[in-house]
């Protein structure tokens, strides 16, 4: 729907999924590999390029598992370095920490199987060399509801408390075999900070069913900035402390434009948009951008199968033999939960504001391009070493 918020990070997704596909066979390895265009002929060297991305993204020192880690590289935001593959893949179950922490990157993915499963050793040592995780035993039979608890204890405590609650009561029974959970938490303070001061806190968000009062930032400075007439749209690039990171808004003219800019989204497009808006001297912009936070839950398992990847979900049908050495799992729940805050300071800053007044910008310099983000807009948060996606979503209600 182009009425709807919408936010998840293709990165995490594709991490679990594509650890998933180390295990699955035949017609199973078939409809994913299709599905997730694992379309490469040796499929060692399609999880090798997964950990080449993985050193890319982050530090090649950085361990496996829950242990936390520091990074060190600082890119330009225009870097003509060659892209990575777009398979998007990070670490599994850790939480990364960049240099001096400007952003924060924390992930938590894993497999959870039923007591008395027995996996082989070469998919466990395989997860490990590969995405730097395992799968986890639990009694999903005799204790179903302290499995499901456990569970989200886990993913609390990856993501530092603030993904809660990831399975619902009753989500896991004594017909669970497997359950494949991701959570993504993001934090980054942007490299020019929107001045508390110049905050409105009366600001007006158009819908398509009306106008919100929201709260919008301001600020005027020089950014990269494009024009895409193909789909009727302005391009803006917000950079993260060390321009490690970026926003990407893609801001419709009109109200109802968002439609057609989903219609013609595509790994292609968001290239170009990248690309378009680093070609040339960075304009001043004035932009308008509301605080809003972005928070979803998705249960993957129907888009999944509308995509084509129907025997993984299938009792029957599911060949996961790589893992068991038998057809005896199958996906029974596949979950995805992602989480963002904007403000003044960048995604997620604690910054307390509720005291200060708005006070607007009353001399826009001659020249400057206007961005007022004031209804639904597309956003992908992109990393500049690898170009990978590691968020995307849009917003077109900010109190929903």
């Amino acid at each position: 729907s182009s009425n709807n918020n919408i936010f998840f990070s293709p990165l995490s997704i594709s991490t679990a999924l594509a650890m998933t596909f180390m295990g699955a066979r035949g017609e199973t390895a078939s409809q994913m590999r299709q599905v997730l265009h694992f379309n490469i002929s040796k499929e060692s060297a399609l999880h090798q390029s997964f950990a080449d991305l993985r050193a890319l993204i982050f530090s090649p020192k950085a361990p496996a598992g829950e242990t936390a880690s520091q990074m060190s590289r600082v890119p330009p935001s225009n870097s003509s370095e060659e892209s990575a593959p777009h398979q998007l893949i990070a670490d599994l179950g850790a939480e990364w920490f960049r240099a001096a922490t400007p952003c924060t990157l924390v992930a938590a993915n894993r497999l959870f199987g039923p007591k008395g499963l027995d996996v082989l050793a070469t998919f466990i040592d395989d997860s490990k060399k590969y995405y730097g995780a395992s799968m986890e035993i639990l009694d999903f039979i005799g204790d179903g509801e302290g499995s499901r608890q456990h569970i989200n204890s886990w993913v609390e405590k990856q993501t530092a408390n603030r993904i809660k609650d990831l399975l619902a009561a009753g989500s896991i029974d004594d017909m669970t075999r497997l359950v494949l959970v991701n959570a993504i938490y993001f934090k980054g303070d942007w490299a020019a900070k929107f001045d508390y001061q110049h905050t409105n806190f009366n600001g007006k968000f158009r819908t398509l069913g009306g106008s919100e009062k929201i709260t919008m930032m301001h600020q005027t400075d020089k950014f990269n900035y494009a024009r895409d007439d193909s789909v009727s749209s302005s391009i803006l690039e917000l950079p993260y402390l060390k321009k490690e990171m970026s926003m990407f808004i893609v801001l419709p003219d009109q109200v109802d434009g968002l439609a057609d800019v989903q219609k013609k989204v595509s790994q292609e497009k968001i290239d170009s948009w990248v690309t378009e808006a680093r070609m040339r001297a960075s304009p001043t912009v004035i932009v308008s951008l509301p605080r809003f936070n972005l928070e979803q839950d998705f249960v993957l398992n129907d888009v999944l199968r509308k995509m084509g990847m129907n025997d993984p979900f299938d009792v029957g049908k599911a060949d996961f033999s790589g893992m068991t050495g038998d057809k005896d799992v199958f996906i029974s729940t596949a979950i995805h939960k992602a989480f963002l805050k904007v403000n003044e300071e960048g995604s997620e800053a604690a910054a307390a504001t509720s005291w200060l007044k708005g006070m607007g910008i009353d001399f826009p310099p001659k020249g400057a391009v206007e961005f007022n983000a004031d209804h639904p807009f597309l956003l992908f948060i992109y990393d500049n070493k690898s170009r990978a996606v590691l968020f995307m979503g849009q917003l077109c209600q900010p109190k929903q």
